[in-house]
This record gives C-alpha cells, structure tokens and sequence, in this order.
C-alpha cells in the first residue's frame, strides 16, 4: 500500500499511487451509505456520488478518465467495484451466485 505521507506531499505519485489514493475516495463516498436500507433509489445515488467523486479526482488531478465501477444490490447487499478488472471480476461473480 501506498505511504500517504510520500504520496501527498514528498514524492509524485507512481501509477499505482494514483489508483490507491482514488480507490480510498471513490471507497469512502460509498461508505457514507453505510447502514442505509438497501433501494434502487439508494443506488442511484451511490452512482451519482460515484461519478461526483471521480469528477473530483479528475480535477486533482489523480485520474485522468472516469474508472469504470459497477453498484449491484442483490439479495440485500451491495456490491461495488472499482476499475475495468474489478468490474469483470465482480460480474463474473455475480453471474457465478446467480444474480444475473
């Protein structure tokens, strides 16, 4: 894992710095609906923050493009995935459990 300290004020970040540091973000905007009972409308939102929060990233400057995430509520839990591996992998693990 990426030193936070190196990351954000010693050194330039690497490529995989980048990503830690966006993961960490786009991660801590989905756990402000922690606790929340599980709707499409809460869902919606979470995609909405989602894009709010890589929007930011791209104007700091930490991603260059919007990542590709995925948000699936199935059977009263959700699920989200960061970034075009995670996202494959999450589907295949959905279609694996039934889901789709």
């Amino acid at each position: 894992m990426a030193d936070l300290q190196k990351l954000l004020f010693e050194d330039r970040a690497t490529m995989t710095d980048r990503e830690v540091h966006a993961t960490a973000r786009l991660n801590a905007c989905v756990r402000a609906f922690a606790g929340q009972e599980l709707t499409e409308d809460v869902l919606d939102r979470i995609n909405a923050a989602v894009a709010a929060e890589a929007d930011r990233l791209i104007a700091d400057g930490v991603l260059r493009e919007r990542p590709d995430w995925l948000a699936v509520i199935y059977r009263r839990r959700l699920y989200v995935a960061f970034g075009a591996t995670a996202v494959q992998q999450l589907s295949r693990d959905l279609k694996d459990m039934g889901a789709v």
